[in-house]
Protein backbone atom coordinates (compact mmCIF):
# COMPACT_ATOMS: atom_id res chain seq x y z
CA UNK A 1 0.00 0.00 0.00
CA UNK A 2 1.37 3.27 -0.64
CA UNK A 3 1.88 5.86 1.52
CA UNK A 4 -0.39 8.50 -0.04
CA UNK A 5 -3.33 5.59 -0.06
CA UNK A 6 -2.52 5.17 4.00
CA UNK A 7 -2.91 8.54 4.74
CA UNK A 8 -6.46 8.49 2.96
CA UNK A 9 -7.37 5.46 4.46
CA UNK A 10 -6.06 7.37 7.99
CA UNK A 11 -8.15 10.20 7.06
CA UNK A 12 -11.16 8.61 6.56
CA UNK A 13 -11.27 6.72 9.29
CA UNK A 14 -10.79 9.45 11.50
CA UNK A 15 -13.63 11.15 10.09
CA UNK A 16 -15.71 8.27 10.22
CA UNK A 17 -15.39 8.48 14.45
CA UNK A 18 -15.47 11.92 14.72
CA UNK A 19 -18.69 11.67 13.41
CA UNK A 20 -20.04 8.54 14.90
CA UNK A 21 -18.92 10.17 18.37
CA UNK A 22 -21.11 13.50 17.38
CA UNK A 23 -24.81 11.42 17.46
CA UNK A 24 -27.87 13.60 18.26
CA UNK A 25 -27.97 11.03 21.64
CA UNK A 26 -26.72 13.72 23.93
CA UNK A 27 -28.78 16.90 24.11
CA UNK A 28 -27.23 20.26 24.56
CA UNK A 29 -27.52 22.12 27.89
CA UNK A 30 -30.71 24.79 27.79
CA UNK A 31 -30.22 28.27 28.18
CA UNK A 32 -32.07 30.54 30.47
CA UNK A 33 -34.23 31.65 27.39
CA UNK A 34 -35.29 28.26 27.05
CA UNK A 35 -36.01 27.37 29.98
CA UNK A 36 -38.53 30.48 30.93
CA UNK A 37 -42.11 29.91 31.42
CA UNK A 38 -44.94 28.06 32.94
CA UNK A 39 -43.80 24.32 33.12
CA UNK A 40 -46.09 21.03 33.67
CA UNK A 41 -44.82 18.14 34.98
CA UNK A 42 -45.46 14.74 33.50
CA UNK A 43 -43.44 12.80 35.74
CA UNK A 44 -42.50 14.20 39.57
CA UNK A 45 -40.75 11.28 41.00
CA UNK A 46 -38.84 10.85 44.26
CA UNK A 47 -36.34 7.75 44.39
CA UNK A 48 -35.24 6.59 48.00
CA UNK A 49 -31.57 6.88 48.20
CA UNK A 50 -30.42 3.88 48.60
CA UNK A 51 -33.07 3.32 45.26
CA UNK A 52 -34.93 0.42 47.06
CA UNK A 53 -38.14 2.94 46.96
CA UNK A 54 -39.90 5.29 44.56
CA UNK A 55 -43.03 7.73 43.95
CA UNK A 56 -44.37 9.53 41.59
CA UNK A 57 -46.82 12.48 42.16
CA UNK A 58 -48.23 12.27 38.21
CA UNK A 59 -48.50 8.81 37.70
CA UNK A 60 -50.85 8.52 41.33
CA UNK A 61 -53.08 10.86 39.71
CA UNK A 62 -51.77 14.19 41.33
CA UNK A 63 -50.08 16.96 39.67
CA UNK A 64 -47.22 19.79 39.53
CA UNK A 65 -46.53 22.49 37.92
CA UNK A 66 -42.89 24.88 37.52
CA UNK A 67 -42.47 28.25 36.93
CA UNK A 68 -39.13 30.14 35.98
CA UNK A 69 -39.98 33.27 35.56
CA UNK A 70 -38.03 35.50 33.89
CA UNK A 71 -36.27 37.49 36.54
CA UNK A 72 -34.81 34.63 38.29
CA UNK A 73 -37.69 33.80 40.49
CA UNK A 74 -39.48 30.49 40.77
CA UNK A 75 -42.73 28.74 41.98
CA UNK A 76 -42.98 25.03 42.37
CA UNK A 77 -46.66 23.68 43.64
CA UNK A 78 -47.20 20.53 43.98
CA UNK A 79 -50.32 18.58 43.64
CA UNK A 80 -50.70 14.69 45.74
CA UNK A 81 -53.65 12.83 45.67
CA UNK A 82 -55.66 12.89 49.03
CA UNK A 83 -52.59 15.71 50.77
CA UNK A 84 -52.45 18.97 50.54
CA UNK A 85 -51.34 20.92 47.75
CA UNK A 86 -47.82 22.83 48.43
CA UNK A 87 -46.13 25.81 46.55
CA UNK A 88 -42.47 27.09 46.97
CA UNK A 89 -41.35 30.36 46.37
CA UNK A 90 -37.79 30.82 45.49
CA UNK A 91 -34.63 32.23 43.00
CA UNK A 92 -33.96 29.68 40.42
CA UNK A 93 -30.29 29.80 38.19
CA UNK A 94 -29.17 28.16 35.34
CA UNK A 95 -24.99 27.44 35.20
CA UNK A 96 -24.46 25.09 32.16
CA UNK A 97 -26.70 22.11 32.68
CA UNK A 98 -27.10 22.35 35.87
CA UNK A 99 -30.19 24.42 36.99
CA UNK A 100 -30.28 25.51 40.40
CA UNK A 101 -33.93 26.21 42.96
CA UNK A 102 -32.88 27.96 45.95
CA UNK A 103 -36.09 28.14 48.43
CA UNK A 104 -36.50 31.43 49.78
CA UNK A 105 -35.03 32.00 53.53
CA UNK A 106 -33.76 28.57 53.30
CA UNK A 107 -30.03 27.56 53.28
CA UNK A 108 -29.60 25.46 50.62
CA UNK A 109 -30.38 24.13 47.01
CA UNK A 110 -32.05 21.69 44.66
CA UNK A 111 -29.21 20.94 42.31
CA UNK A 112 -30.47 19.37 39.17
CA UNK A 113 -28.61 17.82 36.06
CA UNK A 114 -31.24 20.17 33.09
CA UNK A 115 -31.61 18.67 29.81
CA UNK A 116 -33.98 20.31 26.69
CA UNK A 117 -35.08 17.46 23.98
CA UNK A 118 -37.97 18.12 21.86
CA UNK A 119 -39.79 20.36 23.89
CA UNK A 120 -39.25 18.26 27.34
CA UNK A 121 -37.29 19.80 29.94
CA UNK A 122 -35.71 17.25 32.17
CA UNK A 123 -34.52 18.11 35.74
CA UNK A 124 -32.63 15.21 37.56
CA UNK A 125 -30.86 13.73 40.53
CA UNK A 126 -31.91 16.79 42.81
CA UNK A 127 -30.86 15.91 46.64
CA UNK A 128 -34.45 15.76 48.43
CA UNK A 129 -36.14 14.21 51.28
CA UNK A 130 -39.47 12.47 50.94
CA UNK A 131 -41.24 10.31 53.63
CA UNK A 132 -41.71 6.90 51.58
CA UNK A 133 -43.08 5.00 54.47
CA UNK A 134 -45.09 7.94 56.21
CA UNK A 135 -44.02 7.80 59.54
CA UNK A 136 -43.59 11.80 59.32
CA UNK A 137 -39.64 11.08 58.91
CA UNK A 138 -38.20 11.81 55.78
CA UNK A 139 -35.91 9.56 54.34
CA UNK A 140 -32.84 10.72 51.90
CA UNK A 141 -34.16 11.05 48.23
CA UNK A 142 -33.52 12.37 45.02
CA UNK A 143 -35.94 14.32 43.07
CA UNK A 144 -36.62 13.76 38.95
CA UNK A 145 -38.94 15.66 36.88
CA UNK A 146 -40.34 15.43 33.05
CA UNK A 147 -41.75 18.53 32.30
CA UNK A 148 -43.58 20.29 28.97
CA UNK A 149 -45.14 23.71 28.05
Amino acid sequence: MRTGSLAAMLALLSLLYLVAGCGGDEPAAPTAADVVGLWTATSYQYQSVPPDASYDVIAYGGAATLDLQQDGDFELTVSPVGELSTTTYGFWELSGSTLGLTPQSLPYAWEFDAALNDGVLSLRGASVEHDFDHDDVPEAATLDMLLVR
